[in-house]
């Protein structure tokens, strides 16, 4: 007579500071975070009494919010990051590292890892000194005897991001030929019973090179053979879809999406024979929302970790300065702007560059006038990248900003065409946005230009002249400002664009800065104490009355029905 045993996984990812239910950013409650999976988990362990529970994290926990800028950089006790405390105290059984976590540098993700009584995974991320993984590459966690394999892998596009300094002392495998070496490993030196592949990878497109492929999944599961199910996360879209593999077995990969405002919950039956050999593997997942849950154990949550609370608190409240005019993000994507023509300003005083580029890093916030607080300027400022400078020549300028608005505007024929590329948004069908992430929508400062809308694409920019009236030259070598993230190849609007190949973009690199935008940026309303940012209207887009036409229509499509107080706009 066939028996069964019961496992049950609870996965989370890409929290990205949301730990507390208060929304610093937006100051008002927020929703989801660890303090709602504590409560969702404690639930099922005290109450249903469900002993043979498994949590794992995706990664992108430590970036994200004033929480995590604040345990990353300000409350820096040694060997101590608060993130782990919280970690701990939840009682995550196993996690893999992501490429957020990896920004925030060694010194924080180290004591991150040092501190957390769970393995963090990394099977991918090779040390170069040992050619050994730099993280613990797998996990075996045993289950009512059941051996349960986890192995974890990061995206391997991490060189286009984050400055070689941060990772240095590692590389990254491709995913798909990493995950055929630890399953035959983990096989052979393990028998394990279940492997469950634990990715911060997405499903697929992305950044894709001869060496390697950003989101890896789809690939992955259908040509490598032996993983029994795929957690997945880093493009934080919820997602449960069979794949199948080369043995022509399905694969059940699992997202949850991001900020923890959702878990995956796995429910895995395993059937023995007779002998006791597994000869039947059933799989139920269901997304559970989190995000509202309240119960007894989210004061149990809320009364541990009160003080860390206040401490954040304090720190996001501190009032820094003034603010005349209102400035909103949606305003760039229509021309100059408040918005980005003050982070050019802080990009240009900062690095004393002829031009700066710079793009949105929300889809919708704004900054209403009075005074300013510390938690304000993570509207102004979403990430905690460095600012670089860099040397590039007049003709890649302008072949930069043709990728950049080609991937943010259409060809029009007529004033009644639409101008901006919106569709259905991939995570959220419901809802009209960007067909392309819009933090690659550069625009320059320090040039004078014009954006044609009736031309094709490559051969929108028209370059007047520099801001001071002199001539802009195509084969004159500028300096350039823009974000660590742009100046090591993301988005690719250097590569494609300016059609630099990776060793060139950092031969280009004169300097960089020793603190992050944001800090400096705190640093000039502080100096200034009163500020009134304003639109330079530096370029533009023509014909002026079909981009007015169009901006009345576009706006009414992408914001009419759109508000802070339901929607979140750290999603596209």
């Amino acid at each position: 007579m066939a028996t069964h045993k019961y496992i049950k996984i609870i996965f989370t990812s890409d929290i990205h500071g949301n730990y507390f239910p208060y929304d610093f950013r937006h100051e008002k409650r927020g929703k989801g975070g660890l303090q709602k999976v504590y409560a969702y988990v404690e639930a099922i362990r005290r109450e249903k009494h469900e002993e043979n529970l498994i949590l794992v994290d995706g990664g992108d926990i430590l970036q994200g919010e004033p929480t995590a800028y604040y345990f990353n950089n300000i409350d820096t006790e040694p060997n101590q990051h608060k993130v782990a405390d919280m970690c701990n105290f939840i009682g995550y059984d196993v996690g893999v590292i992501g490429n957020h976590d990896i920004e925030t540098g060694h010194k924080t993700f180290d004591r991150f890892i040092s501190g957390c009584k769970f393995p963090i995974l990394g099977a991918n991320a090779i040390s170069n000194d040992t050619g050994k993984p730099y993280f613990k590459p797998y996990s075996i966690i045993v289950k009512d005897g059941v051996r349960i394999a986890f192995i974890g892998f990061i995206t391997p596009a991490i060189p286009h991001w984050i400055p070689l300094q941060v990772w240095k002392d590692m590389h990254f495998d491709d995913i798909k030929e990493s995950a055929r070496m630890w399953i035959k490993k983990v096989r052979e030196t393990e028998a394990p019973d279940l492997i469950v592949g634990l990715f911060h990878s997405g499903m697929e497109e992305g950044i894709i090179t001869d060496e390697y492929c950003e989101n890896a999944v789809r690939e992955t599961a259908t040509e490598v053979d032996g993983f029994d199910l795929i957690l997945y996360g880093h493009d934080h879209t919820n997602n449960i879809e069979e794949i199948t593999g080369p043995s022509n077995r399905k694969i059940l990969c699992v997202n949850p999406g991001s900020y923890a405002y959702s878990a995956s919950e796995i429910q895995i039956r395993l059937t023995y024979d007779k002998k006791g050999r597994i000869f039947k593997k059933k799989f139920a997942p269901k997304q559970i929302y989190i995000g509202s849950i309240h119960n007894k154990y989210t004061w149990e949550f809320d009364k541990r970790f009160k003080r860390e609370y206040d401490k954040v608190e304090h720190f996001a409240e501190q009032e820094i300065g003034e603010i005349k005019n209102r400035i909103d993000i949606t305003d760039a994507y229509f021309g100059s702007s408040a918005y980005i023509d003050l982070i050019h300003t802080l990009q240009k005083e900062v690095s004393h560059a002829d031009i700066s580029f710079a793009a949105p890093l929300f889809f919708n916030a704004s900054i209403d006038p009075g005074t300013i607080k510390i938690t304000n300027l993570f509207n102004l400022y979403r990430f905690e990248d460095k600012l670089y400078t860099l040397r590039l020549k007049g003709s890649e300028i302008k072949e930069y900003l043709e990728m950049s608005y080609s991937i943010w505007t259409n060809q029009m024929t007529s004033e009644d065409d639409e101008m901006l590329m919106i569709g259905p948004m991939k995570n959220n069908p419901e809802r009209i946005g960007f067909k392309n992430f819009l933090f690659n929508f550069d625009s320059a400062f320090g040039i004078i230009y014009e954006v044609d809308l009736r031309k094709p694409t490559g051969e929108k920019i028209n370059i007047l002249h520099m801001s001071d009236g002199t001539p802009f030259e195509p084969e004159h070598t500028y300096t350039v400002a823009m974000t660590a993230y742009r100046a090591n190849g993301g988005g690719e609007l250097l590569t494609k664009g300016a059609g630099l190949s990776k060793e060139e973009i950092q031969n280009r690199i004169i300097t960089s800065t020793e603190k992050d935008i944001r800090f400096y940026l705190m640093e000039y309303v502080k100096r200034n104490k009163v500020i009134a940012p304003e639109a330079q209207h530096h370029w533009k887009f023509i014909p002026e009355d079909w981009a007015a036409k169009a901006e009345k229509r576009e706006r009414k499509i992408l914001f009419e029905n759109y508000r802070n107080d339901k929607k979140d706009d750290r999603v596209q």
